[in-house]
């Protein structure tokens, strides 16, 4: 028989692997990150251009002021047009024409409640402008930051 005695004084511990390092990384973690950076690349340029597409629409909405003539809110409004559609199209639009563009833009429950207005500005325009009422500018004022806000489409013509 043989003696197992000496047999176990002759063995060693168990030796355990060393620790498993955290570089490099695995495949997963690459692609992991490559598309986290694409995200946030994709994010930002999405943002950029959403903010160049609503300059001018920014641009006219710091121009407005209530205390300013029909004539010029008008312009601000028309300028603002431009950067959204074909200018032929903007240009020729005056009177009758340009209020119906306006209120086409316009849901239908807003636009009924904003017809008056614009033909009582339309009226106004062959007046001379120191007879406007203040309160006419400031409705009129109200009904372009309206108008600029939720009318125009949300892309730009550039």
């Amino acid at each position: 028989m043989i003696d197992a005695a000496p047999a176990v004084e002759k063995m060693h511990d168990i030796l355990a692997p060393p620790a498993a390092h955290w570089w490099p990384l695995a495949p997963g973690w690459y692609a992991l990150a490559a598309l986290v950076i694409v995200s946030i690349a994709l994010l930002a340029w999405l943002l950029v251009r959403s903010y160049r597409q609503r300059r001018v629409r920014r641009a006219a909405l710091a121009e407005l002021h209530p205390t300013l003539p029909l004539n010029a809110t008008t312009l601000i409004v028309k300028r603002a047009c431009y950067g959204y559609f074909p200018q032929q199209q903007i240009a020729s639009l005056t009177g009758a024409a340009w209020r119906d563009f306006l209120l086409q833009r316009l849901p239908a429950a807003r636009a009924a409640r904003y017809v008056d207005l614009l033909t009582e500005v339309e009226h106004a325009a062959y007046q001379k402008s120191t007879s406007e009422p203040q309160q006419l500018r400031q409705r009129y004022h109200d009904f372009a930051r309206l108008w600029l806000r939720h009318a125009l489409p949300r892309r730009s013509n550039d």
